[in-house]
């Protein structure tokens, strides 16, 4: 959230005027509640924005009229206090000042005040009392002739608060009116400045409901009022608002090209200040383009510990560039920045940097930050360097200490060397760390800040819990934890609780630590919206700060003594944590796919699991998986029996993801054999044949799958038991968690709109049997053909809505990613990105105020020729996301790219099945068209690669 615009504006001339506005853009640049540390990901968690970040915008210039020089002086010291992130003692002036304009009858500046006191509150996260404030400035006004602009000025600021508050709580429809309201009043006042902060903070509440295309109108009508401006520094400070707000967004290199653009205005107009804070968000960019491969590429880990430190391995990567790039826009605000806590967040930012690089800091670096760091003023943003620089410190010791080690242990080392390391090691000792954040607990208390004192006390803790002083680190984690409770910020409780239970795990008070690990989630739950507000860092945070909260509680829901290694066991769990655990699996599903979004829009159906599969036909089970640190757990939900079953395979995660990716490298080798095989059967027998018996007995014919990280990659279909594949015994489908399950279609019709690309377009191959395969669908089902220049995002969009076809058949190039914007398919003219493909096919558009307008959902999607991203261990989630996204209710994708004839033959035998029998599922059409082609050509590489995903009846 932005901090407000406090001047006062008593008529002063034209420049003035452009001072005024601009400030009113600075407040949305500049904000101090959490800094741009946020790009370093070892920021308090969650409260990371970023300067400049996507935050609602929530000042605008304002003048309050003509009083007293003593309530003058309350409000200048508010804003004082406000600026210097004592946001405690600026509600009290702000309130005194409310006091006093009542006493007077002014309310228009009685109004002004409280809206000003409702900010204050909102950052402390005093929500009752910034709702009263708010509500009762808006009280004033509406009893009030606002005939003047200075009064309109007044309701524009309180509207764009009150949407802020709203957006806080959870009110995403009604802070996007509030933030309409206010646009409508700027607009009619002819304030430039404030227009373009309302339309940003529109922009925040569309790209919140998930509606891309409202979004994308605000970009074009934003970047046009900008480009209009002459140069100035409200055009410098605009630019890098919305550059901000664009890399908040992830669209890193649009907002580059704003950010670059903004940085050549500044500098044009000779403004150290604006090249400053212009370079820092620049920095910010840079380091985030540097960090987005390290989300694919990387494997998750079960990090016990919610601080990420960079990884040495990224120093050998083509992405080293980017991150010297970011480093070096740090170092450049040195000598421009006259703002000290500025200049502390670009050096802290650099240490991180330094991290990512594999690179030690000197120790005059170091010294220099301490140094800087006791110069600070207490307040909420000094308070949050020094927990980052105790972070840094700690992540630089895990590295340090390995090389301190062998200097010492060495001969041939000279005394300098073992000098130097004896120096580093003196400023990472404990107590001085202890140090640190003793003084950030102090200097929050000092500031009355207890969102602040919460993370100060839980870091403390976290670092007692690093030194195994256990005792220590649960009673800070417990005063942290009440803290945050007291202000209700669960976005601050979720990580003590989480850190509670390890605590109470590792003193092997498991039951204690159950409870605690599953209150997290639970807070996690209520967060659905906050843990995917646009930040750049987010994705990446997801892995470290919340998906470990869900693997850890399955981990220990389904804990034993059992040793055994490379052998499925079976292992007596209660029933209830079985439950929980399968519970758990389905809100990880849902918890990645928000992420992954970016939104929290993704319906969740109503129906008991339980129910779906007992009433299933043809008689299905349903097989979770989830990878451990050193072992796969599995559960198995049979027809018609209350008890789920459980099976474990110990193996390390490493040795797991290894076989995992092999196989889906043979599976796309169209000549292996042997290896091959014996890969599959592996698999098999970490999943399958633990269950076999269950299968038989229950007479099974369809399995379902909820399958975890690298396992999403592989089509179950391919499973060897030694004799058969999988699918030449039952039928198979995918499901991204059966609460996202959609309902049946009551009587099926087969009525297909079918596209595709056979000629080479955007630099992707030609498809050169696409043309048959549309060809012989057509001959099998009723159909409307796009092909070539045809197929166009406009063309689909308006065949969908003029008939409601049951059936979509897209036979184009598509990728599917772990990443939102390399997740697409391919048309004729452009590329449709994942979050268009919900608008373009119009399944599901819920139009704010007009709900009644849904019209019925695809049947399928099927997408013939797509292939997941090469090295990305999460692509399958881009599977999951289009299938979710795309509102049909069931979507069959290839996993790799076949073009060959073989697959006319599967996709015209798959709808030759449907049509034969009107009561076959579309998992058992399927089935019957893999076998089909498995008849004419054995090798998985042809026939394997299609998934069913979503509902397969």
């Amino acid at each position: 959230m932005a901090r407000p615009n406090w001047n006062t504006a008593r008529k002063k001339g034209v420049s003035h005027k452009w001072q005024i506005i601009l400030l009113a853009l600075l407040g949305f640049t500049f904000s101090f509640g959490a800094h741009l540390l946020s790009a370093a990901s070892i920021v308090p968690v969650i409260e990371k924005v970023p300067i400049g970040s996507s935050q609602p915008i929530s000042n605008v210039s304002i003048s309050h009229t003509e009083v007293p020089e003593s309530i003058e002086q309350l409000i200048e010291n508010g804003k004082t206090l406000y600026q210097s992130g004592q946001f405690a003692f600026a509600a009290q002036s702000f309130q005194q000042a409310a006091q006093v304009y009542q006493s007077q009858n002014d309310a228009l500046n009685q109004a002004l005040a409280l809206n000003f006191l409702s900010l204050s509150e909102q950052k402390l996260g005093h929500w009752n009392q910034a709702s009263v404030a708010i509500t009762t400035s808006l009280d004033l006004l509406n009893q009030s002739k606002l005939t003047t602009s200075n009064a309109k000025h007044i309701l524009a600021l309180v509207l764009n608060t009150q949407g802020n508050l709203q957006l806080a709580l959870g009110q995403t429809e009604n802070a996007l009116q509030s933030w309409q309201e206010a646009a409508k009043t700027y607009t009619e006042i002819g304030d430039t400045a404030g227009n373009i902060g309302s339309l940003i903070n529109q922009a925040t509440a569309f790209q919140s409901l998930g509606l891309y295309r409202r979004t994308m109108k605000i970009f074009e009508q934003v970047e046009k009022n900008l480009f209009s401006m002459p140069n100035s520094l409200l055009k410098a400070a605009g630019l890098r608002s919305w550059g901000n707000w664009l890399l908040a967004s992830g669209d890193i290199e649009k907002s580059q090209k704003m950010l670059e653009q903004s940085l050549t205005v500044a500098q044009q107009l000779r403004s150290p200040q604006e090249e400053s804070a212009t370079l820092l968000s620049l920095g910010n960019a840079a380091f985030a383009k540097g960090k987005r491969n390290l989300i694919k590429e990387s494997i998750t880990e079960d990090n016990f510990l919610s601080s990420r430190c960079g990884q040495t391995a990224i120093a050998q990567t083509q992405d080293t560039k980017y991150f010297k790039k970011a480093f070096d826009y740090y170092h450049e605000i040195t000598n421009k920045s006259s703002s000290p806590i500025t200049a502390i967040q670009a050096q802290l930012n650099r240490l991180s940097v330094l991290q990512f690089l594999g690179q030690q800091p000197t120790i005059e670096y170091l010294g220099s930050i301490k140094s800087a760091l006791s110069n600070l003023t207490p307040s909420r943003a000094a308070v949050y360097a020094r927990i980052n620089f105790v972070q840094s410190l700690v992540c630089f010791e895990k590295t340090h200490k390995q090389t301190t080690k062998e200097i010492f242990n060495s001969p041939t080392q000279n005394q300098d060397f073992q000098a130097g390391a004896r120096e580093q090691a003196k400023i990472q000792n404990s107590e001085e760390i202890v140090e640190l954040l003793n003084i950030s607990v102090q200097q929050a208390k000092e500031i009355k800040d207890q969102r602040a004192e919460s993370y100060s006390l839980g870091y403390l803790a976290q670092f007692y819990e690093m030194r195994k002083q256990f005792p220590n680190a649960q009673r800070y984690t417990e005063s942290a934890l009440n803290l945050a409770q007291l202000i209700n910020a669960p976005d601050i409780a979720y990580h003590w609780e989480w850190q509670l239970g390890r605590l109470l795990m590792l003193q092997g008070d498991s039951e204690r630590a159950v409870a605690a690990y599953t209150t997290a989630v639970a807070t996690l739950h209520t967060l659905r919206g906050d843990l995917v507000a646009l930040n750049a860092d987010t994705q990446f945070d997801f892995r470290d700060e919340v998906e470990p909260v869900y693997r850890q509680l399955v981990g220990l829901l389904l804990e034993s003594d059992q040793t055994l290694t490379d052998k499925a066991v079976t292992k007596q769990v209660s029933q209830k944590n079985l439950n929980q655990a399968r519970d758990i699996i389905e809100a990880l599903q849902l918890a990645e796919l928000d992420n992954f979004f970016q939104d929290a829009c993704i319906t969740i159906q109503p129906t008991q699991i339980d129910e779906v599969v007992d009433n299933s036909n043809p008689v299905t089970a349903v097989f979770y998986s989830i990878i451990l640190a050193d072992r796969i757990e599995i559960i198995v939900k049979l027809p018609h029996s209350q008890e789920l079953r459980h099976y474990t395979t110990y193996k390390p995660k490493v040795e797991v993801e290894n076989t995992l990716e092999a196989l889906r490298q043979k599976l796309e080798q169209r000549y292996t054999f042997r290896d091959r095989e014996d890969l599959s059967q592996e698999v098999y027998n970490w999943i399958i044949k633990p269950a076999i018996a269950d299968l038989e007995q229950s007479n099974v014919k369809n399995l379902v799958f909820v399958m975890d990280g690298s396992l999403q990659n592989i089509p179950m279909a391919a499973l060897y038991d030694g004799k058969q594949y999988l699918i030449e015994k039952y039928s198979v489908a995918l499901s991204p968690g059966l609460q996202l399950l959609a309902p049946k279609q009551k009587q099926r019709r087969l009525e297909a709109l079918i596209a595709g690309l056979t000629e080479s377009r955007q630099g992707f191959s030609s498809l050169s049997n696409v043309g048959t395969e549309l060809q012989q669908i057509e001959s099998i089902i009723p159909s409307k053909q796009l092909i070539n220049q045809a197929f166009t995002s406009i063309n689909i969009e308006q065949q969908v809505s003029a008939i409601s076809f049951p059936v979509v058949h897209l036979a184009t190039h598509g990728k599917f990613s772990s990443k939102l914007e390399d997740t697409y398919i391919l048309a004729w003219n452009d590329k449709i990105k994942i979050k268009q493909l919900r608008e373009i096919l119009q399944t599901r558009e819920q139009v704010v105020g007009r709900s009644n307008r849904v019209p019925p959902p695809i049947e399928l999607l099927v997408l013939s020729a797509c292939e997941t991203a090469t090295g990305d261990k999460r692509a399958a989630l881009g599977l999951a996301g289009v299938a979710v996204r795309s509102g049909a209710r069931s979507t069959l994708a290839s996993l790799w790219q076949v073009d060959d004839k073989s697959t006319s033959v599967l996709m015209s035998e798959f709808y030759r099945q449907l049509t034969q029998d009107a009561n076959l599922s579309k998992a058992e059409a399927l089935r019957r068209a893999q076998e089909f082609v498995l008849k004419d050509k054995e090798h998985p590489f042809y026939w394997a690669p299609y998934v069913l995903v979503g509902n397969w009846l």
